[in-house]
């Protein structure tokens, strides 16, 4: 069985980080992290600083800006659940900004919509590897004077440190993103005035426990060899033998922290450690492993419109794209897990993603395209170790069940 994916780190990487955990003092954190953030921003402006995660920078920039509650956070549609929670617990209103299914970019009607005179910080996520073409919104931006934020988690490339006239840029490099250290994120704040703000936050911050930081580069120890395509088959034999679902147990085991433990756990400063695994993992990380799964990408999309002509891959047309995951729409997701696994393949709709709710107050505001996209999701694997012959044989698995209806009402656009 092949899995669904597999992380993108060294057993070596995995070494180095248990051993800094034996040899890096806390007395060395704070060097680290300027030597890491000197570097992120040595080809560009502003302002780098390096968080927990993602989410702690997004919560980290909602306190600094001090916003008026009730005021509008225009965001992309399809987003993980975690970023809506924190806008809410901030007393702000998200608003979704509907996309287009081709490019997974705002729908240009659905943003004049969404920005409007209450809206104070728009939020734009890159999906699935591709890289959302930013003028129309900057444009908007600039029209009610808000702050533009793009999410930058799946659209990371070595030598990108996102769009020069975003306020704020944010990558991720956590449990299932491209060169992880299994946590941590760098910010690019355009504004330094805003990014010491953000640090000396940041700055009031417990540092992250060590014991639990250890903890998980052992479990990835054990999740990378289980990710090979003999442990994996091993554990879907074994979960099948025991009538565990393998589904949950692998989401569980890279889930986020949970909701009621939320803004708590996302207040703490990076460890040491983290710092410098993400600082090894960065400065190694080539253009020649990203392309190996960029070319895969493309060769499995290339096989799928060979064989199903009528699929559609949500943000295929936009460019540049690494292709960080492939996802497909199908008419019956289950039904194509289903036929997938039978062939040797482990496909998921995955639980990490979300669909923004329009405000009560304007549910006409419904973010159609993104919805319908949800509900037909379905990431298939996609990496280096799976040669031409193994994409063919998924390609033509997936033939007999595809039905063009949810992709005919897709490309049709919004409504």
């Amino acid at each position: 069985m092949w899995s669904r994916k597999r992380f993108d780190i060294d057993y070596i990487d995995l070494i180095y980080g248990l051993g800094a955990a034996l040899t890096v003092g806390n007395s060395q954190r704070q060097g680290l992290q300027n030597e890491l953030e000197d570097w992120w921003i040595s080809d560009s402006t502003g302002e780098a600083i390096a968080c927990l995660s993602v989410r702690s920078g997004w919560d980290l920039l909602l306190q600094a800006l001090q916003l008026p509650p009730g005021s509008e956070v225009a965001m992309s549609a399809l987003t993980i659940p975690d970023m809506v929670t924190i806008v809410r617990h901030h007393g702000l209103v998200p608003v979704p900004i509907d996309l287009d299914p081709m490019t997974m970019a705002p729908d240009p009607a659905s943003l004049d919509r969404a920005i409007g005179p209450q809206t104070r910080v728009i939020i734009i996520a890159h999906l699935f590897g591709g890289r959302v073409n930013l003028e129309p919104i900057l444009a908007a931006r600039d029209r009610v004077g808000a702050i533009l934020v793009e999410d930058c988690a799946q659209a990371f490339t070595p030598g990108f440190r996102g769009h020069p006239d975003a306020d704020v840029s944010c990558f991720s490099f956590g449990n299932i993103k491209f060169a992880t250290a299994l946590g941590g994120a760098l910010l690019r704040v355009r504004d330094p005035q805003l990014g010491d703000c953000l640090r000396q936050i940041q700055s009031t911050y417990p540092v992250q426990d060590s014991g639990h930081y250890t903890r998980r580069l052992l479990k990835y120890l054990g999740l990378k060899t289980l990710s090979s395509r003999p442990g994996f088959t091993a554990l879907i034999w074994g979960c099948r033998r025991l009538g565990i679902d393998y589904d949950r147990l692998l989401n569980q085991s890279v889930k986020g922290f949970p909701k009621d433990e939320l803004i708590p756990r996302l207040r703490h400063q990076p460890w040491e450690t983290l710092l410098a695994l993400l600082r090894r993992r960065l400065q190694g990380y080539t253009e020649e492993r990203l392309a190996a799964q960029t070319h895969r990408g493309q060769r499995l999309i290339q096989l799928l419109q060979d064989y199903c002509p009528q699929i559609l891959v949500p943000g295929v047309a936009t460019l540049p794209h690494v292709h960080w995951v492939v996802p497909i729409l199908a008419q019956d997701p289950e039904m194509a897990i289903a036929t997938l696994a039978n062939a040797g393949f482990d496909s998921t709709q995955g639980n990490s993603m979300t669909v923004v709710n329009p405000p009560e107050t304007h549910l006409e505001w419904e973010p159609r395209n993104a919805r319908e996209i949800f509900k037909h999701l379905l990431y298939l694997p996609c990496y280096p170790a799976m040669d031409d012959t193994t994409l063919v044989s998924m390609a033509q698995a997936l033939r007999p069940i595809f039905s063009p209806s949810v992709s005919e009402f897709l490309r049709m656009g919004s409504p």
